[in-house]
């Protein structure tokens, strides 16, 4: 199912962004520490993320939206146009 993210996935969205396995072409991981002091504590409440909800936990998200070519993650960098981005733990 697909919903609005919750504080309960503060741990999961952490997870997410340090993971180098989930990051490796997302423009690789980032630091956790940095990570745990920068991750609000309802994170990814903005237009087009979507949490990925089995059984009541996070197991990743789904984003729609507009990336500048310049921005970390970027998939396409010639372009800068509406993506579909997803990533699960």
């Amino acid at each position: 199912m697909l919903r609005e993210s919750e504080g309960r996935d503060r741990a999961a969205f952490v997870e997410l962004f340090a993971s180098p396995e989930v990051r490796t072409y997302l423009g690789g991981p980032m630091p956790r520490d940095e990570l745990e002091r920068a991750v609000p504590e309802v994170p990814g409440r903005r237009p087009g993320l979507f949490v990925v909800d089995l059984d009541g936990s996070m197991i990743g998200t789904i984003t729609l939206d507009r990336r500048a070519a310049e921005r970390r993650g970027h998939l396409r960098p010639d372009a800068e146009e509406a993506e579909l981005g997803y990533m699960f733990l």
